[in-house]
Parts: structure tokens; sequence; C-alpha cells
């Protein structure tokens, strides 16, 4: 009987929980695919691109609500248990509130592992393959983006200017420049004017330019040709997106092995991220989110749990529970906190483990004593 009614407990937060996670993690989901809205609207992306980078990066953001959607999901089960009587049950049929509490810490610890497997490995391998996905991806939608009157500079190293695009998509007074500004000091630098342009395949990869004149810069020496008819090819330039990876992006190993590296003064190398000291922060800050604050996960159920300690027959029962709310919420916020102060020492990485895993230990210690005399 004992494990019909924890089996229905677990089932009745889980189900909570995934609602709350599929309803808050759209939302976001959402906004932050608006905010991506750059990579077609300036990039030149295609709207598949778009929409796999968006796939890859939901369980960034499960990883990143699941702590407060499963304090939440216990929090309201446990008072809705109680107001409808449903812990009498686990009383009545010779369940103590001890043997409650540890079996809802022992739920508590497969979500904190699956936190970990989440912010470890699944959310960095995904959003490294989303970043793959930009740098392994074309301009598609580059004719869409050139607007008469205006500067291009979409692709990197190429500027555009169209001073008129007519109807059926040809182009008026083009101007194409190669690199970042007219500097005829560098090599291979290349300006074309012409009088008219167009693409001319599907992928549409060739600018075929007619009647114009280019003026070029090779190894010091100054040239110019005119011409009448000139294919362009654009495949040889790439968007301005982000290719390399960033550091949320990069897998536990390698940041694991990058920061323990700097804390012992050797070298680390490695060809997707540079390995400096002064980034050492954003690696421990990195490593304390994928690792050190999923254990924050039992704090918050041994917080809730102190929900049994007192009934709704109290008079100040509404109160007391807006307590608890607040005592997870500050949880909550304090884990937060804490990253912030993340150094880029080793000992300041073991502090702040340190922190949830004595704190559990006192809370556990208080809740269980709390129980035992309620």
């Amino acid at each position: 009987m004992e494990k019909l009614l924890f089996r229905k407990l677990i089932a009745d937060i889980t189900l909570r929980a995934l609602i709350i996670t599929f309803t808050i993690g759209l939302i976001v989901w959402i906004i932050q695919a608006v905010n991506y809205l750059d990579f077609v609207i300036d990039d030149g992306h295609n709207f598949k691109i778009y929409f796999l980078y968006n796939l890859y990066n939901f369980p960034k953001i499960i990883h990143r609500i699941l702590p407060f959607v499963f304090a939440i999901s216990v929090f309201f089960e446990l008072i809705k248990y109680e107001k409808n009587n449903e812990l009498l049950i686990f009383w009545t049929n010779g369940v103590s509130k001890k043997k409650f509490v540890k079996n809802l810490i022992n739920f508590s610890m497969l979500v904190m592992f699956a936190q970990i497997l989440i912010g470890s490995f699944i959310s960095p391998n995904n959003q490294f393959k989303a970043r793959l996905i930009l740098k392994d991806s074309n301009m598609d939608f580059l004719p869409n983006l050139i607007k008469q009157g205006k500067f291009i500079d979409t692709i990197s190293g190429l500027t555009i200017f169209i001073n008129h695009k007519t109807d059926n998509n040809s182009f008026k007074n083009i101007y194409i420049q190669e690199g970042e500004f007219v500097d005829f000091r560098e090599d291979d630098s290349q300006i074309i004017y012409a009088k008219e342009g167009f693409f001319i395949n599907e992928d549409k990869k060739l600018f075929r330019l007619l009647d114009g004149k280019v003026i070029s810069n090779n190894n010091n020496k100054l040239m110019s040709f005119e011409f009448d008819k000139i294919d362009y090819d654009l495949s040889k330039f790439s968007s301005r997106s982000i290719k390399k990876p960033k550091i949320q992006e990069l897998s536990s190993i390698k940041l694991f092995r990058c920061s323990v590296s700097l804390i012992s003064g050797k070298n680390y190398i490695d060809d997707l991220f540079t390995c400096e000291i002064n980034k050492s922060k954003n690696f421990n800050q990195e490593l304390y989110k994928r690792f050190v604050k999923p254990f924050y996960l039992p704090i918050l159920t041994l917080v809730c749990c102190f929900l049994l300690t007192f009934s709704k027959v109290h008079h100040n029962y509404t109160l007391r529970t807006i307590k608890i709310f607040i005592c997870v919420f500050l949880i909550l916020v304090v884990s937060e906190i804490f990253m912030r102060y993340i150094q880029g020492s080793l000992l300041y990485l073991i502090l702040f483990l340190g922190i949830p895993l004595l704190s559990f230990s006192l809370i556990y210690t208080f809740l269980i004593n709390k129980v035992n005399n309620a």
C-alpha cells in the first residue's frame, strides 16, 4: 500500500512539473525565437536553419527552469494533498513523516541527476550542434536582404551597395568591396562597380555583373580593367554569424580539463576555444551551473517538506505556507547569486559546492526533529 501511495504522489508531482515545464518552456522558447530572428533578417539564413537552431536550444531552457518548476510542483502538490486530506491516508497507513520526507528526497535526487545530465551533456551537445548548423549553412536569403540605397555587410569581408533594385530582381549601379574598409595598402583588396547585375542560379551564389570595372591591388600593384560581363562567386564568403562555440556550448570534459589546467598552471590547447587564465572565472561559473546548482534541488524539496509540520486546521496556515514559498524563492535567488561570485580558483569551486551540502545536512536535521515533534 505504501508503494502505491508514493507512486501516486510522485506521478502527481511529475505530471504537474511536466505541464509547468511545457508551458513556461514554450513561452521562453518563443521569446528566444523572436530574438533569434536576426539570423534571417540580418544574417540571411533560411527558416529551416532558424527553426533547427531554436529547436536545439530547447534543452538549455529546460535546464534553466527545472529547479523552479520542480520546487513549485512539490510545494503545490503537498498543499493540494493537505487540503484534500490525502496526507491523512499516508499517516493512517503507518507512513511516518520522516519516511515521507526521505522518499521525497530520494525522488529529488533522481531529478537532480537528470538536471546534471541535461546541463552537462544534452544541453551543451545540442547547442554545439546548433552552432555547427550555422557554420555549415549559407545565406539563402541574401537577395531578399539587398535593398536599394543601403550598404549590406551581412557577409563577412564583403560590402555590397545597390543604388536601385528593379521589379524583376535585377540591380542597377552596383558597388562591391572586399574587406572591411577601403584600404589599398592591404594585399589582394578589390572594388567592383557594375551598371547592372542579377543572381543567376538556384543557390543564388553567383552574382552576374554587366558593364563595369574592377579595381584591385595585388602584391602592392594597382590594376584595373573593364568588363562587359563577369560572374562574381559569393560561395567563398560566409555569414557574420558567430561560428566558434561559446563557453556554454563546450563539452563538460573540455571545460573541466581547461579549468584544472589553469588552476595547476599548465597549458591546455584546444581547436574549438582558447583556454586562457582571464577566462577561468567564466569556465568555473559554467561548471558551477552544470554540476553545483542541481544540488539545490534536494534543499528546495526539504524546505517544501516543512509544510508537513502544520496542518490546514491551524489559524495561520496560509501565512505559514507563504513563508515557506518565500524561502523557496530565496534559495533559488541565492543559488544564482553564488554563481556570480565564482572566481578562477579551485578553492572557490569547492567552497560553493560545500555550501549546498552543508545546508542540506543542517536543514534535514532540523526538519526531521520538527516532524518528529509535530
